[in-house]
This record gives C-alpha cells, sequence and structure tokens, in this order.
C-alpha cells in the first residue's frame, strides 16, 4: 500500500461519514441537511481519523465482536470529546449538539451516538474497511498519487480558508438568517 492509497482511502472515509452525518441529520430533522464537515467540501475528516485510528488500535480486538464493540464506541466517543474541545478552543462551538438527548454531557456526547459508534465499529471491520480498500485500488496506480495530491490540496486550502474565516467571524455573518444545525456556542 503506498501513501497515496492510504490518503486516498483516508478521504473516502472522509467521504462516507459526510454521507452518514447528512444523512442521519436529514432523518433526525425530517429536511436534507447537507453542511457537515468542517470545510464547504463533502468531507467530515474526523470520520478519515477514526478510520485510520481503528485499523491502528482496534485491529488487536477485530475479530472478538464484544470488545470490538465497546472499544470502537470508546475510541469515536473519546475523539468526539476532543475534537469539540478544539474547536471550543479555536471557536467558542462546536458543530453538533446532544443536549436534548438522553445521557449527554454538555451536549458534546451522549449515550446514544456511543451506542451508535461501537456498531458502526462492528460495521467497519466486517464491510467498509474490505470494501473501501477493494474500491481505492480500482483507482489506475498512475491516477492514485494525482487523486490523493489532489485532495490533500483541496482540503488543504478549503480548511485554511474556513479556518480564518471563522476565526474573524466571517462564516457566521455568511449564514445569518440560515438555521445551522446541530452548532452549539459555548460561553
Amino acid at each position: 500500500m503506498t501513501i497515496y492509497h492510504m490518503i486516498d482511502w483516508f478521504f473516502m472515509f472522509s467521504f462516507i461519514g459526510y454521507l452518514i452525518e447528512c444523512t442521519v441529520l436529514s432523518i433526525e430533522n425530517h429536511r436534507p441537511v447537507l453542511n457537515r464537515g468542517f470545510g464547504h467540501g463533502p468531507f467530515c475528516i474526523i470520520y478519515g481519523f477514526g478510520a485510520l485510528f481503528a485499523c491502528m488500535i482496534l485491529a488487536p480486538v477485530a475479530d472478538q465482536p464484544v470488545k470490538l464493540y465497546f472499544a470502537s464506541s470508546m475510541l469515536a466517543t473519546t475523539m468526539e470529546l476532543v475534537t469539540a474541545h478544539v474547536m471550543i478552543h479555536f471557536f467558542g462551538e462546536f458543530w453538533w449538539n446532544y443536549s436534548k438527548k438522553p445521557f449527554n454531557y454538555k451536549g458534546i456526547i451522549c449515550l446514544e451516538s456511543s451506542i451508535g459508534w461501537g456498531f458502526l465499529g462492528l460495521f467497519f471491520f466486517a464491510v467498509l474497511r474490505n470494501l473501501v480498500h477493494s474500491l481505492v485500488y480500482m483507482v489506475p496506480q498512475r491516477a492514485e498519487k494525482y487523486l490523493a495530491i489532489g485532495l490533500v490540496l483541496f482540503y488543504l486550502l478549503d480548511f485554511v480558508y474556513c479556518f480564518y474565516s471563522r476565526l474573524n467571524g466571517e462564516e457566521e455573518e455568511a449564514e445569518e438568517g440560515k438555521e445551522v444545525i446541530g452548532r452549539m456556542k459555548v460561553n
């Protein structure tokens, strides 16, 4: 596996995460929700990192469903907690809100999502990991490098633009009048 394959794999999982987020929130809110990543592109990179960490950390228990379920739940919940604290530090808010769900902690994590993360971990090792590898291997080797470089450049430019826009409050001004689903301001 080349570094380019890993990058393409990472972004494929980031895209799948974006689709999961949009689907779940569209169902919960009874209307289409499309703005789920940090940037403007269709990527939630926390899912890319989640897939990477799952392969690195959870592989030893991948063939033990009960241990895998609880380890997946703990890993993803911890990632949500850390990500929220980083976002709060930089922006004073995070991009989801579990405050109306039972058994939540400051709207950042909740039991319902933790249970879901465990099942997603089982599905990841049973189906998604090999499926995504197979799909990425379908990219011709000559194109793999350019796809990876293009995805990294796109995401970095989008990230830098969004990061500075949000730090300067420009994103909030652009979103006035729109209902932003799931954000939670922290004072």
